[in-house]
């Protein structure tokens, strides 16, 4: 099975973790085990470290754009971290095109992605190469449980989703904002590039990591994506 895996930013870097050393540890034995039986691509978020550029930019020069290229840059950065660690078990070049992922796909290697283009968040990059590969399925790690009816963290009486169709996720999702660094879960592009592709998506807390093993394996877990 080939699997596109995206790890929100946030879960690797945050406010009280520059680096979550311990939790990158854990997702790279996650990774190890997934790639002996699987073909795996991996697409990383820019986290706090890429938040902290964009504002001290936002601070003095209002440009989105000039943000989402330090956002990309943060993002293949982590991913870099994330295949020098993984050390043989990964390819070591971080692709910055879908041209040049398709022509790095090997089973046997991890690929690491950061983003791909001002304007687009490293999710919907994630939604692009899962369509470009035609994996059999995309996962969404974030730090949250899957997809709520509203953000849970300013109404307690939100409910998680175990199912969403495309027609709802445009429906919770349509307000969001759009600017550099302010991504939040999944936006309208990304949810666009799920209906066109059909592809079977999963979204879940991706901590601890195993929950991505859970994913893969079949079992309930997170919010699926319906077409």
């Amino acid at each position: 099975m080939r699997v596109v895996i995206k790890i929100g930013g946030h879960l690797i870097s945050d406010k009280n973790n520059i680096l979550n050393a311990s939790y990158i540890h854990e997702l790279l034995r996650v990774f190890n085990k997934i790639k002996e039986e699987h073909e795996t691509i991996v697409i990383t978020g820019g986290g706090f470290i890429s938040r902290v550029y964009i504002d001290v930019l936002r601070e003095n020069l209002k440009n989105e754009c000039y943000g989402d290229i330090l956002g990309i840059k943060a993002s293949r950065l982590n991913a870099l971290l994330l295949a020098l660690l993984m050390n043989h078990a990964s390819i070591k070049k971080i692709p910055e095109t879908v041209e040049e992922l398709l022509a790095l796909l090997s089973f046997h290697k991890v690929i690491f992605m950061g983003g791909l283009q001002p304007g687009q968040s490293t999710t919907t990059t994630a939604a692009i190469v899962a369509e470009a590969v035609n994996a059999d399925l995309l996962i969404i790690a974030t730090n949250v449980d899957g997809i709520y009816t509203e953000d849970p963290n300013l109404n307690s009486q939100a409910k998680k989703l175990d199912k969403v169709s495309i027609g709802e996720l445009k429906q919770i999702f349509r307000d969001r904002p759009v600017k550099a660094g302010t991504y939040k879960l999944i936006d309208y592009l990304t949810i666009n590039i799920l209906e066109r592709s059909k592809m079977p998506t999963i979204i879940l807390n991706g901590n601890p990591p195993t929950n991505i093993l859970k994913a893969i394996k079949g079992e309930k877990i997170g919010t699926k994506i319906t077409n």
